[in-house]
């Protein structure tokens, strides 16, 4: 069997590097995408990349699995949160000149390559 590949850490800088990456590769999220000072634009935009990137396997640490649960439910249930996420998701594909891909029904939520790993500790 051959050896899996060292994962790849994305501090997000280049939010458009996860494009570039092989299929299969795993990648870990390096911010705290739930620490209060995170904004909300900037949470929707990498889960942006994440939900069109569904090649590759995410896999976020936070200290507050609560609020990432929340964010999740919220854009699951909420028509309007989820509606203002794909907002983000066509700013995304606006800058890969994709456009004509911001139509049809979206990704079912919880994004399915993406998984929440070593919770650490509970909000407060």
């Amino acid at each position: 069997m051959p050896e899996a590949a060292e994962p790849i850490v994305w501090s997000c800088g280049d939010i458009l590097a996860p494009f570039r990456w092989t299929r299969g590769a795993v990648v870990q999220v390096a911010p705290d995408l739930f620490e209060p000072e995170v904004r909300g634009k900037f949470r929707d935009e990498v889960f942006a990349i994440m939900a069109l990137c569904p090649e590759l396997h995410f896999e976020l640490r936070t200290a507050h699995p609560h609020t990432y649960q929340e964010f999740v439910r919220l854009i699951a249930e909420d028509r309007t949160e989820y509606l203002a996420w794909r907002v983000s998701a066509a700013t995304i594909l606006r800058k890969l000149d994709r456009d004509h891909e911001a139509t049809g029904p979206g990704p079912e939520w919880p994004l399915e390559n993406v998984v929440l790993v070593g919770e650490g500790s509970a909000d407060a």
